[in-house]
């Protein structure tokens, strides 16, 4: 079943179920958004060094890598 008739179904289900599984969907529902969240936020001193950085990225004054190069480097990285 595609996303578009799976999202209809659930919604004609909603409309005509009871409270006792509108409470479990509900659940599962918050329950997975609640996991897809970050669980971390930068402290102030953070966010002032990613800013510093990346204005010294845009300003082509900092080395940046390629995914493909960062691939590389870590594939590819001599043993010692």
């Amino acid at each position: 079943m595609v996303t578009s008739a799976l999202k209809k179904k659930i919604h004609e289900y909603i409309d005509i179920t009871d409270e006792k599984i509108l409470k479990a969907v509900y659940t599962i529902l918050e329950a997975h958004v609640k996991s897809s969240e970050p669980d971390f936020e930068f402290n102030p001193e953070q966010i002032k060094e990613l800013n510093k950085r990346r204005k010294a990225h845009l300003e082509g004054k900092s080395k940046s890598y390629s995914f493909e190069e960062i691939k590389k480097q870590i594939v590819f990285k001599p043993k010692k």
